[in-house]
């Protein structure tokens, strides 16, 4: 059975930062994230199936995070969060795309369930240009 985990992420942190160093802290490998709270800035990123590439926004206001959805696997021998945050600003916008370096906590609370089994790494899919699930071992 799978415990989930609970953490208050650190404030003035960045997010994925504090994410992966939760999960280097406690040597989690393979997981899935939800996390909610607020962001002093946020980098969001899409990616352009055409020309497969990230556009990024930076929001450079305050913004409640509505939901934070992602997994946990290695790349390169490292953990990697990839995370999806839909945010909402104070003029009731709300938004959303892929959790880039750069957001900036304000608060943050996280479960994070590790998943047992073995390790899921992340490799370079060629049909998309991703780094996605290498499952050919599974």
């Amino acid at each position: 059975m799978n415990s989930s985990l609970l953490v208050r992420l650190p404030k003035g942190e960045d997010l994925l930062g504090a994410l992966v160093s939760f999960c280097l802290e406690k040597n989690i490998t393979k997981g899935h994230v939800s996390l909610i709270g607020s962001l002093k800035k946020a980098v969001l990123g899409y990616y352009l199936q055409d020309t497969r590439q990230y556009a990024s926004r930076s929001l450079d206001v305050d913004a409640q995070i509505l939901s934070g959805l992602g997994n946990i696997s290695l790349m390169e021998g490292q953990p990697v969060v990839h995370l999806h945050l839909t945010l909402l600003t104070s003029d009731f916008t709300v938004t959303g795309g892929h959790a880039l370096p750069g957001c900036i906590l304000f608060a943050g609370e996280a479960c994070i369930t590790p998943i047992e089994g073995p390790c899921l790494h992340r490799g370079l899919d060629s049909a998309t240009g991703l780094p996605l699930w290498d499952q050919t071992g599974m």
